[in-house]
């Protein structure tokens, strides 16, 4: 036994010391007292590695054979995520021999392995006692309370609200009666009802912000009946209550921020869904709750389609004996959805959207190869010049952001729409002749949805100039100064990937999706599915890296990590389902 213990304490100590300079070596490669900070380090360390060699081993081996395979194969995943979401790609170690670069890389790879792998094995010790109560709907409005007052806050401060060109958009066909689907129709004509009442940008802002604060108090709420401890859920409000970004998000007029409430709806839903084993969703009105929220989900963006039609196919294969309401939900969403986009669309003179947003990604890397000089074959660069200049394509590419070409002056959208096949053909062969210019470019255009790295466009605190007569007003010198101080806060470099960067909360979406399989099984990957679909469509066309396509991420952010700690076989679960007809017998 001392023989043992000593063994085990030289070998932390070893490791403390390795390890010390291996962090060193790895964040201050060219820093003067990269051998002189470890000094510091190696006692901590030490101790830590202490404590993984003699608690380790028995709390793996305390886990079930399923989870020690899955809780390998997370932490595996967690360790590329992090790579691939937090650290740069710049090569930092270049100074340093390959033997000596390939040591450091190898050993902070088993660092981060082991420390995802503490994380899993220590959180699944830990769950929330819960057991399933009545309690009265009065908690939504307290719950939301919070927001409301933060909604009024924001409001006051940036009054009558925000507004950039989609949100002026929307407002001018409101003023001259016309539609069409560049944004989606449904969120213009949900904007022209409410000003009907009153004529103001604030008047939507209000309705905004009282729907999205019951949304979120019917989460807390929703876990509140689960019997999670209201100081969690305390603290939950206080954190989102405290979030300039939802303060601003809040008053700005875009469809994106009640999409992605719908969105965090959503997920509540399919958590009353999973841990009932879909008892809850065979109750007549939580049906119908699932469906106008589903169509919530569709009608507000047009990507919706993706995270709701994605989420339904996959309840109906994964409870085949049980999916009818879930085929009933896809049936009547999709029924309404083309009977709007069909015939109620051409009844009222709406014009369609344009199919071109959709060519956003393929626009760029085309871009990018002209800008590099890449590889056109004389056809390839004719059909190119006949869409825009050759020159202005290479002066107009801007990583990340398509805006550039897609609205200048020589861009011919008509040009690409009347033939997408042989534009198609182009982008094709483009990639294919200059595959790394075209991932490069594929990389940049998508940034927002996997890497913290880079700009984001925030947003806007103002109202877009317009002929309109549309203009903020200081109603309190202080107020607004508060307002832009937080603001700016959340925006300094060392803090805006965690208010700014939607990579940043998926990490933690995707990381505490993980705990919650290991806890519960396969089918609570069904509850940041929305979410995770959501952010897929970031890799199937965006135009730039705005923040608001992806503002899903930081409202959902906080519910998948409560609910990874919920056991659900320990739940007493008294959902009402359906009665059974029993007249016949």
């Amino acid at each position: 036994m001392i023989k043992s213990k000593v063994t085990n304490n030289l070998s932390s100590l070893i490791l403390g010391i390795i390890y010390s300079f291996t962090i060193s070596l790895y964040i201050n490669p060219n820093n003067n007292n990269r051998m002189l900070i470890p000094l510091f380090f190696i006692i901590p360390l030490a101790i830590f590695f202490s404590k993984i060699i003699n608690e380790l081993p028995n709390k793996f081996n305390n886990l079930s054979k399923n989870n020690k395979i899955l809780i390998l194969i997370f932490s595996f995943l967690s360790c590329i995520l992090y790579k691939v979401i937090f650290i740069s790609y710049k090569n930092y170690l270049l100074p340093y021999p390959t033997i000596v670069k390939y040591s450091i890389k190898l050993f902070m790879f088993l660092l981060l392995f082991t420390s995802f792998l503490i994380f899993f094995i220590e959180l699944l010790q830990f769950e929330i006692e819960v057991n399933h109560k009545d309690i009265s709907k009065k908690r939504i409005l307290i719950y939301a309370i919070p927001f409301i007052l933060l909604g009024i806050f924001y409001l006051l401060s940036f009054y009558p609200g925000v507004m950039t060109a989609d949100s002026m958009n929307q407002w001018n066909q409101i003023s001259k009666g016309v539609y069409y689907d560049s944004n989606p129709v449904v969120h213009t004509l949900f904007t022209y009802l409410i000003t009907r009442v009153w004529y103001s940008p604030a008047a939507v802002v209000i309705v905004q912000v009282i729907i999205m604060s019951i949304m979120i108090g019917y989460c807390m709420y929703n876990f509140e009946r689960l019997g999670v401890d209201k100081k969690i859920l305390y603290l939950i409000i206080l954190a989102m209550a405290l979030n300039p970004v939802n303060g601003i998000m809040f008053v700005t007029l875009w469809k994106d921020i009640i999409y992605s409430g719908f969105i965090l709806l959503f997920t509540m839903l399919i958590i009353n869904i999973v841990i009932t084993n879909n008892e809850w969703i065979y109750n007549r009105k939580n049906l119908i709750y699932f469906i106008l929220c589903s169509l919530g989900v569709v009608l507000f963006r047009h990507n919706g389609l993706v995270p709701l039609f994605g989420t339904l196919v996959i309840l109906i294969v994964s409870n085949i004996k049980k999916s009818k309401p879930y085929i009933i939900t896809f049936v009547s969403v999709l029924v309404v959805f083309l009977l709007i986009k069909g015939p109620i669309y051409s009844l009222i003179g709406i014009e369609p959207a344009s199919s071109s947003e959709a060519f956003g990604i393929p626009t760029q890397q085309i871009a990018a190869v002209i800008k590099n000089n890449g590889y056109l074959n004389e056809d390839q660069l004719k059909k190119a010049s006949e869409i825009m200049p050759l020159n202005s394509w290479s002066e107009n590419y801007m990583p990340g952001n398509v805006d550039y070409i897609k609205f200048h002056k020589d861009f011919k959208v008509d040009k690409l729409m009347e033939d997408k096949m042989a534009f198609l053909k182009l982008w094709a062969g483009a990639c294919i002749q200059n595959p790394k210019i075209a991932f490069d470019s594929y990389l940049s255009q998508t940034a927002i949805g996997w890497s913290v790295k880079g700009y984001v466009n925030w947003g806007s605190r103002e109202i877009l100039p317009n002929s309109l007569g549309l203009k903020q007003t200081v109603l309190s010198n202080s107020l607004t100064k508060v307002g832009n101080k937080f603001l700016n806060l959340t925006q300094k470099p060392d803090l805006q990937y965690f208010f700014w960067k939607p990579a940043f909360q998926m990490f933690f979406i995707l990381l505490f999706g993980f705990l919650a399989i290991l806890r519960n099984g396969a089918k609570t990957i069904l509850v940041i599915l929305p979410v995770l679909l959501n952010a897929a469509t970031i890799f199937i066309a965006t135009p730039a890296q705005d923040f608001r396509y992806l503002y899903a991420n930081t409202l959902v952010c906080l519910i998948p990590i409560v609910f990874s700690f919920i056991k659900i076989d320990r739940l007493k679960i008294d959902i009402p389902t359906v009665p059974k007809d029993t007249s016949k017998k």
